[in-house]
């Protein structure tokens, strides 16, 4: 004898929202267990078999805040920006606008670095300037965000809040024809 179950709505739900809670912790773990690979890429080859890492260890700084394990963030910076600087297939183009941003909180300048790389990676090589400064800032806003070792300031929360409206895209077009 088979008894039957009634379908709940509200069953449904609760298993949906349970995989979701589950997939976003085993993100926030994953990118808190990020390692610093022990040596840089030199090939073609080894450059692109380390992206992975590159994206990792960006997820990984905008998720942890500034002040908290900066003997592990040194090491994160250090070799993203050893790898940016060596890579053949991402270039940041860096200009004043979007670096005023980071005045007051130049840790935060890696962090934007490391997700304009992630977005150049994850988009195909993208040479979308925009895009990618973009996503840059919006990595620097996670980190911002978190707290942490952060020095008050005006401008980017006012780029904070042309984030919230929408108009994130539109500020970055504007900053980079003003430099």
């Amino acid at each position: 004898m088979q008894l039957a179950t009634p379908s709940l709505p509200g069953r449904n739900i609760l298993a949906v929202s349970f995989l979701f809670v589950s997939l976003q912790l085993s993100v926030i773990v994953h990118a808190q267990e990020f390692e610093v690979p022990a040596s840089l890429p030199v090939t073609k080859e080894e450059f692109v078999n380390t992206e992975k890492d590159v994206i990792a260890a960006a997820k990984w700084l905008e998720s942890n805040a500034i002040g908290t394990d900066m003997n592990k963030r040194t090491k994160v910076n250090t070799w993203v920006l050893a790898w940016l600087t060596n890579s053949p297939n991402v270039t940041i183009e860096v200009q004043q606008p979007i670096m005023k941003l980071f005045d007051k909180n130049p840790q935060l300048l890696m962090v934007w670095m490391a997700g304009y790389a992630r977005y150049c990676l994850e988009n195909s090589y993208s040479k979308d300037n925009i895009k990618c400064n973009v996503a840059g800032i919006k990595s620097a806003i996670a980190c911002y965000n978190l707290g942490g070792d952060i020095k008050k300031e005006k401008l980017l929360p006012k780029v904070i809040d042309k984030d919230k409206e929408g108009k994130l895209e539109e500020w970055v077009k504007e900053a980079l024809e003003s430099k």
